[in-house]
């Protein structure tokens, strides 16, 4: 009798436990979204075959596209202190990725091949025409791998501290995929998640790991980039998911070195090994150039906006100049 009381007992406190849990899930992600700091006043979306993506359009002049890194916390809003500066001179396109930002977020495996169909395709059918891209972090490796499949799309592109070589090489680990099935969990996965993209954790992670001075790093930075990662519910798991198990990573080399188009790749100077990851590439390709940003490291455009752009400028004046 006593045994079969404390199994009850067992079952209902377990019970309870994943209620609460659950409710606790819950309300993280409705605190996360209810200060709408990605609503805007462009909000644009192509029914995509996979899903719809939303992107905005702003400005006059050669078209531009603007490809967030690809992070689960991220989408578009890293380049919102540079593209007002660059649609002066050019039809300024964003995208947030498909799994990111207000982009849907199907239940599957993200892989790289399904992010270079969605840029050519982006490029077809929205933008229409060929023009130049410029690429934040991981989504470097996507958009060279897209230009090699597609070079007319392409006038040039701006590597922006792209990751390292040996980074595109890997391929998903036994203890990769273990965490990517704990994840997959509805209750304790869920969790997990919130606590990784918690406001604290991600304040934590711009102010000490992306930004090269803290003071750099406003709220509504972190407010943005946490809604970001809470949007969609707990689908937002799923990209994260592939994230950790590198299946969206894919080699670069072959791509870098039949690059037809001019390519720029520009690196804060705090970046980890950006110096190297610059040289591994111009080996690839010698016809490459870079810039670094002073005193900045993964977002040069968030935190020196107008140095950035006053970069980004430059080269396309120097590419417009030696074309004619």
């Amino acid at each position: 009798m006593k045994k079969k009381n404390s199994f009850r007992s067992l079952v209902l406190f377990s019970g309870l436990t994943a209620a609460s849990i659950a409710g606790i899930n819950q309300y993280i992600f409705m605190t996360a979204v209810s200060k709408n700091a990605l609503s805007t006043d462009h909000d644009l979306y192509y029914n995509w075959k996979l899903g719809k993506i939303y992107f905005t359009k702003e400005g006059t002049g050669s078209p531009l596209l603007l490809i967030h890194e690809l992070d689960s916390m991220s989408c578009d809003f890293e380049w919102k202190k540079i593209k007002k500066k660059l649609s002066k001179n050019h039809t300024i396109y964003t995208i947030d990725l498909l799994g990111c930002g207000r982009s849907e977020k199907p239940h599957f495996t993200y892989t790289n091949f399904l992010y270079v169909q969605l840029i050519i395709d982006f490029i077809k059918h929205i933008i229409g025409s060929p023009c130049d891209v410029i690429s934040s972090g991981r989504t470097s490796s996507l958009v060279a791998m897209s230009a090699l499949y597609q070079k007319e799309l392409f006038h040039s592109i701006i590597f922006i501290n792209p990751e390292e070589l040996s980074e595109t090489y890997k391929l998903p680990e036994k203890q990769e995929k273990i965490l990517r099935g704990f994840l997959q969990l509805p209750i304790l996965g869920t969790l997990f998640y919130n606590i990784v993209h918690s406001r604290f954790m991600i304040k934590r992670k711009l102010k000490y790991s992306l930004f090269y001075q803290p003071a750099h790093v406003q709220d509504v930075d972190i407010q943005a980039f946490h809604e970001a990662s809470h949007l969609g519910n707990y689908s937002v798991k799923y990209l994260y998911g592939s994230l950790k198990t590198s299946y969206t990573q894919i080699p670069v080399a072959a791509a870098l070195q039949k690059l037809a188009c001019p390519v720029l790749i520009l690196g804060g100077t705090g970046e980890t090994k950006i110096e190297q990851t610059i040289a591994d590439y111009k080996n690839l390709n010698q016809m490459i150039k870079s810039r670094l940003i002073p005193d900045t490291i993964h977002y040069p455009h968030m935190e020196a906006p107008e140095k950035t752009a006053e970069t980004i400028e430059s080269f396309y004046f120097a590419e417009h100049f030696a074309s004619n």
